[in-house]
């Protein structure tokens, strides 16, 4: 059973949860914000020294070959800073390229562990709208913000350690002066937060309604309902348009009172310099020096200011990523156990030939009704086995259940005597293909789609073309298997594309073959081409079918017929038809329908005994 949380996390512990992915970083994080401290140390050696020299230039009145080794000092000192701050940006880039690529994959594991169908209840966009731009935000949350906060720590306490010690007053002014930077920025956390939030709310929203536009596009077109979903759209985007502006207003605000506060500040301390230098209360070369490492102690912090935008940019994206994750199956193993991986280390493998028990089964979603009810079953060794039954009577639940998608609420599943739970499931899934009634088609060529890798067998790709009745298109391409289909089958009629997608079984050959209507989009010749070639593949295989048309059925070694999520019937093809109950009343249905097609699609005879 699945449950989702819709528990709000607070911003605390949505940046705890951001913070602690630094440890996918391997050190990279740690090294980048090292560099970019001692960057920041060798600056106020750089500003002595530049303070240094131009005292001596102008009051001192020496030669440049005099000056030749402060020169090189500073040219020394340059170098270095230009090399620490290449390192420092360069580390934080392939650290953040790490811990982003390790909270797809946790994301990723995540949904493959609850299972299509509590996939299917996140949203197709939602989900790939946070895998891609999502994680891609968090870039700069920790490329930029992270390793700046560090630098506010160590750089304005660095300059004050310099400072003090030599000039008290103007380093009591850089230490009052500098709270004004964080206070301001509070103030405006809060509005800022809350301007994200829906910001990446409206974008997802957006990405929704396109999504849907795009798969329903058809029938937009038949019902003439395009032009309103065009007004949608732009309704939309202009909402979201508005929403960006907001956050701009918001940041270039912030930006320019960070600008203004820091020039303030810098501004106290010149006049400050300026007085007692006048009065003779400071040295030339230590209010220089002094004067130049105050812009560089605010710095730190209007760069904070500037990076604010991607640490609330990063926090609702987080946000999303943390109800993800918090979808979970009730008996689910966290992917990231290292305990879990031992457990499945130690467990027995799986082998063929494969007897599937189900024993007083029971599953109910939330909020729902009874979905699987008293499910006694057994799937015994190589064999065809269809089920059917009207929409929501269960089937693809049951077929989630033994996948392991799903758990059941009560009853047991054992596979080859074995129980089978969540720390089987991987071994389990490892022995089993399941094709959707719509499989997935991947944008390159005929051989990649059913290799699924660049390294195949050519002879055993053309036999499994040859099986689902594909051969001959491939024969009449001009590159043959190499020949590019797009995304989500492109270029293929719907037909064609499920055989493709049976091909890639028949293909890899797993032990367990579960298939969602095989036979949808096929007219009567390639139906019964492939359901002869799903019959043989079944005398060596366990098989198992969900079946909407009753005549791709009839070679099945059990047929079980479903309805309000309990087992009505049970049997072979002739077993079923003598007992003429459901089966056998829906199969003559069926009988009638395509009688009525033949008759409606035969040619008229003409009184002259032409045909037309």
């Amino acid at each position: 059973m699945t449950t989702s949380s819709n528990v709000e996390q607070t911003p605390k512990q949505l940046n705890q949860w951001l913070k602690s992915q630094r440890s996918h970083s391997q050190g990279r994080l740690s090294i980048a914000i090292a560099c970019g401290s001692i960057n920041g140390i060798l600056m106020i050696v750089q500003m002595a020294l530049l303070a240094a020299i131009i005292n001596q230039i102008v009051f001192l009145h020496q030669s440049m070959t005099q000056l030749t080794p402060w020169l090189f000092g500073l040219a020394a000192v340059v170098v270095g800073r230009a090399l620490f701050g290449y390192a420092s940006d360069r580390y934080s880039r392939y650290a953040a390229m790490q811990i982003k690529l390790a909270i797809r994959q946790q994301l990723l594991q995540h949904l493959f562990a609850i299972g299509p169908r509590a996939s299917s209840q996140i949203g197709t966009a939602k989900i790939a709208q946070i895998l891609h731009q999502g994680v891609d935000s968090l870039e700069d949350y920790f490329s930029g913000y992270l390793p700046i906060v560090a630098y506010c720590a160590v750089i304005p306490a660095a300059i004050l350690f310099a400072v003090f010690p030599l000039d008290w007053l103007a380093g009591l002014i850089l230490l009052v002066t500098a709270p004004l930077v964080p206070i301001f920025m509070i103030i405006i956390g809060h509005k800022a937060q809350d301007l994200n939030q829906q910001h990446w709310a409206k974008l997802l929203r957006m990405s929704s309604h396109f999504l849907d536009i795009i798969q329903g596009l058809t029938q937009l077109k038949i019902f003439n309902a395009s032009r309103q979903e065009m007004l949608a759209v732009k309704s939309i985007s202009d909402d979201y348009g508005n929403q960006t502006m907001a956050i701009l207003k918001v940041a270039f605000l912030s930006s320019f009172m960070l600008e203004f506060l820091a020039s303030v500040a810098i501004a106290l301390v010149a006049v400050t310099l300026g007085f007692r230098l006048y009065y003779g209360h400071v040295d030339y070369l230590l209010a220089l020096w002094v004067l130049l490492l105050a812009p560089e102690f605010y710095l730190p912090f209007r760069q904070l200011g500037a990076q604010y935008h991607a640490k609330m940019a990063g926090v609702a994206a987080a946000q999303d990523m943390l109800a993800i994750l918090a979808t979970a199956a009730t008996d689910q193993i966290p992917a990231s156990s290292d305990n879990t991986s031992e457990q499945l280390d130690t467990k027995p493998q799986m082998q063929a030939p494969f007897s599937i028990d189900l024993a007083d089964v029971n599953f109910t979603y939330p909020g729902r009704a009874a979905t699987l009810t008293n499910i006694n079953l057994r799937f015994d060794g190589p064999g065809l086995y269809a089920i059917i039954g009207e929409s929501g009577a269960g089937k693809s639940t049951l077929t989630d259940m033994i996948l392991g998608f799903l758990s059941p609420d009560r009853g047991t599943i054992h596979i080859n005597g074995q129980q089978h739970d969540q720390t089987s499931r991987d071994h389990w899934l490892q022995r089993c293909g399941w094709i959707a009634q719509h499989g997935h088609i991947f944008y390159g060529s005929l051989a990649f789609n059913i290799a699924l890798s660049t390294d195949y067998d050519a002879e055993r790709i053309k036999q499994a073309l040859k099986k689902v009745g594909l051969d001959s298109l491939v024969a009449e391409l001009n590159q043959g298997l190499d020949s590019h289909v797009g995304d989500g089958g492109v270029g293929l009629s719907g037909g064609q594309a499920q055989r493709l997608a049976l091909a890639r079984a028949f293909y890899h050959q797993p032990d367990v073959l579960i298939l969602d209507e095989p036979s949808s989009h096929l007219d009567k010749d390639t139906e019964r081409l492939v359901s002869d070639s799903i019959a043989e593949y079944a005398k060596d295989h366990l098989v198992i079918v969900i079946a909407h048309r009753l005549s791709t059925v009839t070679q099945a070694k059990s047929i079980i017929a479903m309805a309000q999520g309990q087992i009505i019937e049970q049997g072979c093809h002739h077993t079923l038809v003598q007992q003429q109950g459901w089966y056998a009343q829906m199969l003559n249905i069926d009988n009638a329908l395509d009688l009525a097609n033949t008759v409606d699609n035969a040619p008229a005879i003409t009184p002259s005994g032409e045909s037309k």
